[in-house]
């Protein structure tokens, strides 16, 4: 009986201690150890994209149109067609010109012949008979000296009226005045034109090639050509319109090569260089393009630089006026860089994350940079070789005991 008891007893108290340890296991419950993912920290490079976008143009463009005034009579090329540097597109009724022409020509016909006349003298005909004349004149003034002479005395001796005297004094002063004008005539002929004549007869001709020359041009004009090889971008006029000069007739531009001036911020532009590639994206087409010019200013309004890129385009399958996007890569400073998505920020001077440290969370202050693709930029409060905790940040607390993703522990 006594031995029954005993036994009772010792049970009683097992199961008596037993209930004590499981209340003081319920009082202190464990905390659950999380799954995270980690990440070593390291210093690296920063790689960041740029994006711009532009509107396509081509590489060269005119607007064409007449020099001079008139009614199109032929416009036969149309919107598409592939031109050279000088081919005809268009003209206009010449007739007018045509005639401006024929009369330069004429006046210059006109000028030559008295240039040459002046230039040449007279001919030998006209030289002999000048002497002819000289020698005519002389004889018969050499007559009428003699005849003064004998009516001289006559008058002398009273056998003459002094009116008889008279008439053969103007007789002989008119037999002499006859000589000098033959003389001279001679001389004239002889000797040719003058200088001042020769230089006016010059002067006269050249204008008239100046004249014949202008005529030329303005019918030339009549002709529409084009300034530049390429193809027909856009045809602005009409058969039987009525055109003055300046009036725009066609679009022409080269299209075999496109560009596009990209408006890079001005902070970026050390990263371009002339003659380096990059990616046009044009609804998910990409095309690699060749950097040919970067503009000396700063867009003042934007804060951009121009930065001119050229593709091919010997397909015609992307278009002047279709806006592209342009992606660069672009090296950024060194430094230690981590997922956005681990740090926890309520702003620039509120930002921590979670190292593991002896498989525990620890909260961790950071001062936070510059956010480049998705990689947060950390200046102060972590070093080269911390675990950090890169996934599950959102679900922790400091202190939190964690194992890695998949089982191992930290």
């Amino acid at each position: 009986m006594k031995k029954r008891w005993l036994v009772s007893a010792i049970v009683i108290s097992i199961l008596a201690t037993s209930a004590c340890s499981e209340q003081e296991q319920a009082a202190a419950p464990v905390k659950e150890v999380k799954q995270v993912v980690l990440e070593r920290v390291k210093q690296e490079q920063a790689n960041f994209v740029s994006e711009t976008s532009g509107t396509l143009l081509p590489l060269e463009e005119a607007v064409v149109s007449f020099e001079v005034g008139g009614r199109v009579i032929e416009l036969n090329r149309n919107e598409g067609d592939n031109v050279k540097a000088g081919d005809v597109l268009a003209r206009v009724n010449s007739q007018d010109y045509s005639l401006q022409v024929a009369s330069s020509n004429a006046a210059l016909q006109q000028s030559a012949a008295s240039l040459s006349k002046v230039n040449n003298g007279a001919r030998e005909q006209e030289v002999v008979q000048a002497r002819l004349l000289v020698e005519k004149a002389k004889t018969g003034y050499q007559k009428m000296q003699d005849d003064f002479k004998r009516i001289e005395q006559l008058y002398q001796e009273k056998a003459i009226s002094k009116s008889e005297f008279e008439n053969a004094q103007n007789a002989l002063t008119l037999a002499e005045k006859d000589l000098q004008n033959a003389q001279q005539s001679y001389s004239l002929v002889t000797q040719g034109a003058r200088a001042e004549d020769k230089e006016l007869s010059k002067a006269t001709y050249n204008q008239a090639v100046v004249a014949k020359e202008v005529a030329a041009s303005t019918l030339a004009k009549a002709q529409l050509r084009a300034p530049i090889s390429g193809t027909i971008l856009a045809k602005l006029s009409s058969t039987g319109t009525l055109v003055s000069p300046g009036t725009p007739v066609y679009q022409v531009g080269n299209i075999d090569t496109l560009k596009v001036v990209l408006p890079v911020p001005d902070r970026e532009i050390s990263s371009w260089k002339v003659g380096e590639t990059l990616s046009l994206d044009l609804y998910g087409q990409k095309r690699d393009a060749k950097v040919t010019k970067i503009f000396p200013a700063t867009n003042q309004s934007t804060g951009t630089i121009g930065v001119e890129v050229q593709l091919a385009n010997p397909q015609h399958d992307w278009f002047a006026g279709q806006v592209v996007k342009a992606t660069k890569t672009m090296k950024g400073q060194e430094g230690i860089y981590v997922p956005v998505e681990a740090v926890l920020s309520r702003g620039q001077n509120d930002a921590h994350v979670f190292v593991n440290v002896g498989g525990k969370a620890v909260k961790t202050a950071v001062t936070i940079g510059q956010l480049t693709d998705d990689r947060l930029e950390i200046r102060s409060g972590l070093r080269v070789g911390d675990e950090l905790i890169v996934k599950g940040v959102d679900r922790l607390f400091d202190q939190d005991p964690i194992e890695a993703a998949g089982g191992t522990k930290p």
